[in-house]
């Protein structure tokens, strides 16, 4: 099998009731759609076979799964498993009405996220997944809407935000998957070690933080997987990596605005942020008041 770490510049679509489905957002290693067989067909459709690990969540609706020579009944309640290659085929006997929402994902980092809850997964390459759906995962259903709303927003997400929360989304698949499997096991890094890491992420951010990072390049500067380095963070500090970056970024736009900077859009830019509105709202957020209100105070 190959493996697509970086889908960024991937051409290749999902394909959801035959149909290929674009891309809502692509990264390294991840990548999340939106799907709709509205306007399907009723009948068993052709044998569909998906090119990376997929996690699809149905929103509405339900169709018919058939795989692994079994038929269930998938609806809101399911989610969806698939290892590349493995055919299905679906039909609608109860109307073209569903929808719902996928994340991609590759095989290098699929594996590391499983690796805490599921140890043997690396033994068996082809099907990381020992199920081809599920019920319940509750709480990753609702971290999965709350990511789609997000990237559906009207500015385009910023990376390590996205990232982070896609990450999130599948460390609680794989809590479910392990508690389906009674394959849970407690992690297992001393605190030392997960002082160390967080420490070293910390000062990598105070370094770097007016650049526009990515998971990816923190993780690699630390030799550290994405998945271990965000779980080890929130877990130590109570907050998302990307939120600390964001506090560090508004700290010192606070300060230069303080002082009496002026130029919004330039500070924005400066410290970080993609834009005036992403720096605006964030700095509300934070603060309580727009940039504004500190500049006119300022003056």
């Amino acid at each position: 099998m190959s493996d697509t770490q970086d889908l960024t510049h991937d051409g290749t679509a999902l394909k959801f009731s035959g149909n290929p489905v674009g891309w809502l957002y692509r990264g390294h290693g991840v990548g999340v759609t939106v799907w709709d067989c509205t306007g399907g067909r009723r009948e068993l459709s052709d044998e569909t076979r998906q090119p990376w690990h997929v996690v699809s969540f149905v929103h509405s609706g339900a169709f018919v799964l058939h795989s692994a020579g079994r038929t269930a009944v998938i609806d809101a309640t399911s989610v969806l498993l698939y290892n590349p290659g493995d055919s299905y085929r679906t039909e609608h006997p109860f109307g073209c009405h569903d929808r719902g929402s996928a994340i991609a994902v590759s095989h290098e980092l699929l594996l590391d996220v499983l690796a805490d809850r599921d140890p043997a997964a690396k033994e068996r390459p082809q099907a990381l997944f020992r199920h081809t759906f599920a019920h319940g995962f509750s709480r990753a259903c609702l971290l999965q809407r709350r990511l789609i709303r997000g990237l559906q927003g009207k500015e385009p997400p910023e990376p390590l935000a996205a990232e982070t929360a896609i990450l999130e989304v599948l460390g609680e698949v794989a809590a479910g998957c392990s508690r389906l499997s009674g394959t849970s096991t407690p992690h297992h890094d001393s605190s030392r070690a997960r002082r160390d890491y967080v420490q070293d992420a910390k000062a990598l951010l105070q370094q770097r933080f007016r650049e526009s990072l990515g998971l990816a390049d923190i993780a690699r500067a630390l030799y550290v997987s994405t998945f271990h380095l965000c779980r080890l963070f929130k877990e130590e500090t109570g907050m998302p990596i990307h939120r600390y970056l964001n506090r560090l970024r508004l700290r010192e736009a606070l300060e230069r605005i303080a002082a009496g900077e002026t130029g919004l859009t330039e500070l924005a830019l400066s410290v970080g942020f993609s834009c005036h509105s992403h720096f605006t709202r964030a700095f509300c957020r934070e603060f309580g008041v727009p940039p504004s209100e500190v500049r006119r105070l300022a003056a």
